[in-house]
């Protein structure tokens, strides 16, 4: 009897015990649940991108949907590719179909905006489409060789009416100047501002514009005196500068070439690099000819030719080798400058504190 007693205390002891826990368990769970209710609520709408692995190649077809992370219909929803607009229909249209051959190469920003009971929610994201083509791997050979001032931390390089200019970095030692191409003599030279790093340079209507590295300004100097003529600014950092003509276009670092008008030098346009791998990142020394852009890749013996109109990289030109072993010495850096010779139709190539210049053919 006593024993049946003190059993059912404990059964009573365990029972109350479990409703207490279960009480708490379920209480912590709406608690949880509660939480998660609110960040829901608060971020209401997902986006999904397919496929959503691999590469996307321009021309696929991929599907944009939005879905709603509560039980909540969505009343319309709004896409938006790099701001612009891409269905124009209110309905509650949550899966959108887009060619990717509409929109070119290179990042595209994903705007989607979904009404849900009378309020708007926005979600950004971002894809790649890269190229379709390889790009094409290209040699070189060496027509000629010339004598190279090894001191030169040749920054930026052109050819125009006979002579080689040049620009030079390195802080307190940044220069331009005007080289005989046989000799290598230096005709003419400034020194600039002591303050900024020099960096790359063209001669656009008888005017050198030389930039900086990371003082956001350039300068404009009269190409026959060197006298400084004027200064201008820019929000990115200064690698290489050439032009086609029309515009300037100028390197950052980055993968993107920016579009100048010469004579206020205001950004009016912009392209993305990307090969079939993905962006072409630290483009440096420019030259334009033959209606394509060449670019230098910092830190690699690659010169990148660039389609000046969607940014596809055509061809990799490779020059490793190209300066000899026994020129190396330790102040020996990277290759650096291209210039073009409109005339003759020759490309000269050389390096930052190269004792050589190379005349090239290209195949």
């Amino acid at each position: 009897m006593l024993i049946s007693i003190i059993m059912n205390k404990i059964n009573i002891i365990l029972a109350s015990f479990l409703f207490i826990f279960s009480s708490c368990s379920n209480t912590e769970k709406k608690q949880t649940n509660h939480k998660h209710n609110v960040i829901k609520e608060s971020n209401p709408i997902q986006i999904s991108i397919s496929p959503s692995s691999g590469k996307i190649i321009v021309g696929d077809q991929i599907e944009i949907e939005v879905i709603s992370t509560n039980t909540i219909n969505i009343d319309s929803v709004f896409y938006y590719i790099n701001n612009e607009l891409i269905n124009t229909e209110q309905k509650s249209n949550t899966k959108l179909e887009l060619a990717t051959s509409k929109y070119g190469i290179g990042r595209k920003n994903i705007k989607v905006t979904s009404y849900i009971a009378g309020k708007s929610h926005v979600r950004i994201t971002s894809i790649s489409v890269l190229p379709k083509d390889v790009a094409k791997n290209k040699s070189y050979k060496i027509i000629n060789t010339y004598p190279h001032d090894n001191q030169a931390y040749t920054q930026g390089l052109i050819f125009v009416e006979g002579f080689l200019y040049e620009s030079t970095g390195l802080n307190n030692k940044s220069t331009i100047r005007k080289v005989n191409l046989l000799n290598g003599e230096i005709i003419q030279s400034l020194t600039v501002n002591q303050d900024v790093f020099g960096e790359g340079i063209t001669i656009f209507q008888d005017k050198i514009i030389q930039l900086t590295w990371q003082a956001h300004k350039g300068f404009v100097y009269d190409k026959n005196t060197f006298k400084l003529l004027h200064e201008f600014s820019y929000a990115s950092e200064g690698w290489g500068l050439t032009h086609n003509d029309k515009r300037l276009i100028m390197s950052d670092g980055t993968n993107i070439l920016y579009f100048l008008e010469p004579q206020t030098y205001t950004v009016t346009s912009s392209i993305e690099v990307f090969d079939n791998e993905g962006p072409v990142m630290q483009l440096n020394e420019l030259e334009y000819f033959n209606d394509k852009i060449y670019a230098n890749i910092y830190q690699s013996d690659k010169i990148a030719e660039i389609d000046p109109n969607t940014g596809i990289v055509l061809a990799y030109i490779n020059l490793a080798n190209i300066l000899p072993d026994s020129d190396y010495s330790r102040d020996t850096d990277v290759l650096n400058g291209i210039a073009y010779d409109k005339t003759t139709k020759k490309i000269y190539v050389t390096g930052k504190k190269w004792s050589k210049l190379f005349e090239i053919q290209i195949y």
